[in-house]
């Protein structure tokens, strides 16, 4: 994946969560306090789910070296 600001190559990874969907959540909310489930204000990341692997939810994300960036895609 190319970098949305440098243009450059991206590396490819994940983001991790082990009991909750993982999300983006503004400044000043909170995650829900309930294992497997969104908060209302948070923005929720494509998921994939391996309920019998330690890893829980993990969302795939790229990381930008130069610029410092991470991207995710989010669920529609």
């Amino acid at each position: 994946m190319k970098c949305p600001r440098c243009d450059g190559e991206m590396q490819a990874g994940y983001i991790h969560n082990g009991s909750q969907p993982v999300q983006w959540i503004p400044a000043g909310k909170k995650a829900s306090p309930f294992s497997f489930s969104k908060s209302k204000a948070g923005i929720t990341l494509i998921n994939k789910f391996e309920p019998f692997k330690t890893n829980g939810y993990t969302a795939e994300a790229y990381f930008c070296p130069d610029c410092k960036i991470v991207v995710a895609e989010i669920d529609k």
